[in-house]
């Protein structure tokens, strides 16, 4: 109907897409984030994960030797090869990643955009201690943009209004 559709989303959605709505192969493809800027610094960010060992596990040698067996040399291949986004600059920078086409995306190689997006996130950004509150309040705000009249810059400023008074709420010093 002339409509565009957008999901800012993390690499490892095409999964997702492929498993869940496998009648919309081809309609989709890959861009970069929206780009934000602060000071001399540009980037967008929306996603990460990690694996870590508590310091309370009862075997923390065997939980080690799991994390680094799925985070690099084969077990971090292995879950590359099934999808997984790298975790390891080679499996980032490798050829088989890089050129990998995505039937999904029309044959784009979506590698190639998130591998770029990968290596301009800064070093500086880092979720807020409140993600779980602003996560919760978005489909209030920003949220209206996709099923209502509202304008996505409308949502978004809402968002930011309800996301900075819990901050302050909370106690946190929150810099607009």
């Amino acid at each position: 109907d002339g409509t565009i559709a957008t999901l800012s989303i993390g690499a490892w959605m095409p999964a997702n897409f492929t498993s869940g709505v496998a009648s919309a192969s081809g309609d989709w493809r890959v861009a970069p984030l929206p780009q934000w800027t602060k000071g001399d610094k540009t980037s967008a960010e929306n996603g990460g994960s990690s694996l870590a060992v508590p310091k309370a596990a009862k075997n923390k040698e065997l939980a080690y030797a799991f994390t680094e067996f799925a985070t690099t040399g084969t077990g971090a291949s292995t879950r590359v090869a099934a999808g997984a986004f790298p975790a390891t600059r080679a499996d980032l920078e490798s050829k088989a990643f890089l050129e990998a086409e995505f039937p999904y995306f029309g044959g784009q190689k979506a590698n190639q955009v998130f591998a770029e997006s990968a290596r301009n996130v800064r070093t500086d950004w880092s979720y807020l201690p409140y993600q779980v509150y602003a996560n919760s309040v978005f489909n209030d705000t920003v949220g209206k943009a996709y099923v209502s009249p509202t304008k996505l810059s409308d949502g978004l400023d809402a968002w930011q209004e309800a996301t900075v008074k819990y901050g302050n709420d909370q106690g946190f010093t929150v810099n607009e």
